[in-house]
């Protein structure tokens, strides 16, 4: 008996100019923060979904798939709670995960 995978499927997010850049700098700052660090050891690895959904966004294109955007999802609520300079941008944080959540919850609705 052979196993199906089901098809990837992918979801347009509707995001400003500006929740863009904040969701684009978000991203580049986790995916670069291993190379930053003091000992590379404390920091780990950002998933290949976190590196796709990277280079989505910086092709200025807003189609995920599921497991992008669930890694985009993990990476906003991070930088959602932590302090600092990001609180700066926690407004924008906020906005994205949220409409990240819902895209992620209506992606899993049951087709009719």
């Amino acid at each position: 008996m052979s196993s199906r995978s089901r098809p990837t499927r992918s979801t347009t997010l509707s995001l400003s100019h500006k929740e863009q850049w904040t969701l684009h700098h978000v991203l580049l700052h986790r995916i670069e923060q291993e190379e930053t660090a003091a000992d590379a050891t404390d920091v780990d690895s950002p998933s290949l979904e976190l590196f796709q959904a990277f280079d989505t966004i910086d092709d200025g294109r807003l189609r995920f798939t599921e497991p992008q955007l669930e890694a985009v999802q993990r990476t906003l609520a991070t930088y959602q709670r932590s302090t600092g300079w990001w609180e700066l941008e926690r407004s924008e944080l906020e906005s994205l995960l949220e409409r990240v959540a819902t895209a992620l919850e209506v992606d899993r609705l049951p087709a009719d």
